[in-house]
C-alpha cells in the first residue's frame, strides 16, 4: 500500500514564492516542478484527512484499462462492475465504451466476495448505431426495502455520418430481492413523447425527447423522497439557446439541468416521479449546457447541486451550484462555486462529487482544482482533492482542501484523476474511492491501473 504524502501550505504563505525560491537556491524551476509546486498551494495547512493508496485492479493488457462500478446497498452491501476500456470503439467513431462486465457481491463491506460473473455485453450495435445501456449508481431505499437502480441508454447515432449524433435517457429499475433481479425500466419523463420500445429503441418521437443525462448518484432526502439530478433537458421554447459551433450535441435547447423527485407508493407497489423546473446558462458561459449534477441535503433541508461546466473559450472554468428549498423541484439561477471567503477557483469540464460523512456530519466537494487559470476547457484533471463546503455561504472552505492525489514525475500530461466511483465503509465510516489512473503510462491512455483510496477523516 502506497501511502499519500503531500507537504501542505496555506494559500497566503505562498505569494511570491517562485521569487523566493529561485533567489534562495539559485535553481531554475523546469514547468512541471512550478506546476507541482502549485498544486501544493492548494492544500490546506492542516489536512482533514489522511490518504492511503493501493493498486485495486492491475492493467493486464497495453491499451486496455480495468475500471470498476461499484454500487451499495443494506448495510454492509456492495456490487461491483468490472469492466475494461480502450479506444477500440473510439476508433469506429463510436466513443470509448465498456468491454467484457463482469458483476461481484459482497454483503460484509468488501471483506468476502462472490465469485465474478460475466454479463451481458452493455453494447449493442446495429448499422451505424451504437447504444450503450449503463447502471450509474443504485441505492437501497428504506421506504420501499427496494434496491433502487438509475442507468442510461446512451445511443450514439452514426447514420448521418460523423459527427455522431447523440441520444441520452435516463431509467429507474427496482429490485425486491435484494439486487439478485431487477424489474422492467422506467423512463424519467418531464414531456411528452413515445415512451421505451426495446424493439424500437431508435424511434424518433423517443430519442428527441425526455432527454436526460443522468449524474452519479440517487440521493435520498431526510424526507423521504428520492432525488435523481440530470442534465441535457429541454430549457423553455422561449429562451434563446444558440449552440456555439456545435449543432450536434447538444442540440437546441437541450442544454438545462433539473432534478426528478421520487416517492414510493405503497399502494402502486412503485415509485412515483416529479420531475422539477429546469435550470440553465447561457452557452457563452456553459459551452455544452449544464453538465454531470451532483446533489446533497444541506443542515437546513435545501437541497445543494453543483454542476460541471465546460467554458466557451477563453472564459474562466469554474464548477456552478444552485439551491433549493422545496426538496428539488426549483433551483436558483446557477452562480459560480467559489471559496467560501468569495474567491473564485479554478476546476475545468471534469466529473465531481458531494459527499456528507457520516462521520464527521460535515459535507464535502471533491473534484479537480487546476493551480491557475486553465486554457483548455478539459484539463488538467489534476490534482483530485477534496474539502468541505461551508454551508452558511454554500462555498468550499479554502483551509481545508486537501490533496488526495496528482500528477507524479515521469506520468502523462494529460493524466486523468476525474472518472470515480466512492462508497462509505459501513462499520468504519473510512470514504473510499476507486479510479482508474489514465495516462499514468505517458506513451498510452489506457495503460493504466485502477486504484482504491482509503481516505480517514480526522476527529
Amino acid at each position: 500500500m502506497d501511502q499519500v504524502q503531500t507537504e501542505i501550505s496555506v494559500f497566503g504563505r505562498h505569494q511570491g514564492l517562485g521569487k523566493s525560491v529561485a533567489r534562495s537556491m539559485h535553481i531554475k524551476l523546469s514547468v512541471f516542478v512550478l506546476c507541482s509546486l502549485l498544486a501544493e498551494m492548494l492544500v490546506s495547512a492542516a489536512p482533514i484527512a489522511t490518504v492511503t493508496r493501493e493498486v485495486y485492479l492491475p492493467n493486464k493488457y497495453p491499451g486496455k484499462a480495468p475500471w470498476v462500478w461499484l454500487y451499495s446497498g443494506k448495510e454492509g452491501y456492495r456490487e461491483e462492475i468490472h469492466t475494461v476500456w480502450s479506444h477500440e470503439d473510439q476508433k469506429r467513431g463510436y466513443g470509448d465504451s465498456p468491454t467484457d462486465p463482469m458483476r461481484r457481491i459482497s454483503h460484509d463491506d468488501g471483506q468476502t466476495w462472490t465469485a465474478l460473473e460475466p454479463l451481458p455485453p452493455m453494447m449493442t450495435f446495429t448499422d451505424k448505431v451504437s447504444v450503450l445501456d449503463w447502471k450509474f449508481c443504485g441505492i437501497h431505499d428504506p421506504a420501499s426495502d427496494r434496491h433502487v437502480a438509475l442507468s442510461i441508454l446512451h445511443v450514439r447515432d452514426m447514420r448521418a455520418g460523423p459527427p455522431r449524433r447523440l441520444f441520452n435517457h435516463s431509467f429507474i429499475r427496482t429490485s425486491a430481492d435484494g439486487g439478485k433481479t431487477f424489474g422492467l425500466p422506467q423512463l424519467l419523463r418531464y414531456e411528452d413523447g413515445a415512451g421505451f420500445e426495446p424493439d424500437d429503441v431508435l424511434k424518433r418521437s423517443f430519442l428527441t425527447n425526455n432527454t436526460a443525462y443522468p449524474g452519479q448518484s440517487i440521493f435520498r432526502h431526510s424526507n423521504g423522497s428520492l432525488i435523481v439530478p440530470v442534465c441535457n433537458v429541454r430549457i423553455p421554447a422561449h429562451v434563446e439557446d444558440k449552440p456555439l459551433g456545435r449543432t450536434i450535441w447538444p442540440t437546441e435547447g437541450t442544454s438545462g439541468s433539473l432534478c426528478f423527485v421520487g416517492r414510493w407508493s405503497s399502494t402502486k407497489k412503485a415509485y412515483e416521479w416529479k420531475a422539477g423546473k429546469p435550470v440553465w446558462l447561457s452557452r457563452e458561459m456553459a459551452y455544452n449546457g449544464l453538465l454531470e449534477p451532483d446533489v446533497a441535503e444541506l443542515q437546513d433541508g435545501r437541497v445543494l447541486m453543483v454542476f460541471r461546466v465546460t467554458k466557451y473559450k477563453d472564459g474562466p472554468a469554474y464548477k456552478w451550484f444552485s439551491v433549493s428549498g422545496d426538496g428539488g423541484l426549483a433551483f436558483t439561477r446557477p452562480k459560480p462555486f467559489k471559496y467560501s471567503n468569495g474567491e473564485h477557483f479554478h476546476s475545468t469540464s471534469t466529473f465531481h462529487r458531494l459527499f456528507r460523512s457520516a462521520k464527521t456530519r460535515k459535507l464535502y466537494w471533491i473534484g479537480n482544482i487546476a493551480p491557475e487559470r486553465p486554457t483548455n476547457a478539459g484539463h488538467p484533471r489534476y490534482p483530485l482533492i477534496i474539502g468541505e463546503v461551508d454551508e452558511g455561504t454554500m462555498g468550499l472552505r479554502k483551509e481545508t482542501v486537501t490533496q488526495i492525489d496528482t500528477r507524479r514525475p515521469g506520468e502523462g500530461k494529460m493524466m486523468q484523476l476525474s472518472n470515480f466511483w466512492l462508497i462509505e465503509h459501513s462499520k468504519t465510516r473510512d470514504l473510499e474511492i476507486y479510479l482508474t489512473r489514465l495516462y499514468e503510462n505517458p506513451d498510452e491512455m489506457f495503460t493504466a491501473n485502477c486504484y482504491k483510496y482509503t481516505v480517514k477523516f480526522r476527529p
